[in-house]
């Protein structure tokens, strides 16, 4: 009987060593998959790894070195030349008039990447997305981040925005000011001959 309980001992050992190991894999390997579970639900990372794609693209005159206006091609962000990616027509509905305001859908996503002061890098990326999101109803359903790098060498980072130290109180402030749902560059989209466009490509992308 002593023997058999002897023999037994190392078994039982053994087996909570593997019970235990398990378990700690198990751990790491949940903590490997956290960061990737939360990127799939950034919207923003989905924009940047695919706004150069989109149909809809303009590039649009760097602003005066003074200005007064932020509607003057978004002098805000910087006085560099910008070029604006959207993925949704811009154009304006059917049946609405000279005047009316324009009012843009859940799902719409405006990017402007911004060239340094003398146009030798991408300094900025501004995107800004249209969401039905109740937590930003009193930005009209609009969030915003800008990236900003110091080189071309450096990577981007969030600098302003919503998740950001500073917020989006700039960028709501001077966005709320525009004609048509928040949005300064309509006009720039007014006409599908001002676009480059993909001739194939029919439909809005989503």
């Amino acid at each position: 009987m002593f023997r058999a309980r002897m023999f037994l001992i190392p078994i039982l050992i053994a087996c909570v060593a593997f019970v235990s190991c398990e378990r700690v894999e198990q751990e790491m390997m949940e903590d490997a998959i956290l960061p990737e579970a939360e990127m799939d639900t950034d919207p923003f990372a989905a924009i940047i790894e695919s706004y150069t794609d989109w149909k809809y693209v303009q590039t649009l005159p760097a602003p005066p070195a003074e200005f007064t206006d932020p509607s003057d091609s978004g002098s805000a962000h910087g006085l560099g030349e910008r070029t604006v990616y959207v993925n949704h027509s811009l154009k304006r509905p059917a049946g609405t008039e000279e005047g009316d305001s324009m009012m843009f859908p859940a799902g719409l996503a405006i990017v402007k990447e911004i060239m340094d002061d003398t146009n030798a890098f991408l300094w900025r990326i501004a995107v800004m997305l249209k969401t039905d999101d109740p937590a930003y109803a009193d930005q009209a359903g609009w969030t915003y981040v800008q990236y900003q790098r110091d080189s071309e060498a450096d990577p981007f980072v969030a600098v302003a925005g919503d998740g950001t130290e500073r917020g989006s109180m700039g960028c709501q402030g001077c966005h709320a000011k525009a004609e048509h749902d928040h949005v300064f560059v309509t006009e720039h989209f007014q006409s599908e001959s001002d676009m480059h466009m993909d001739p194939k490509d029919e439909k809005d992308p989503m």
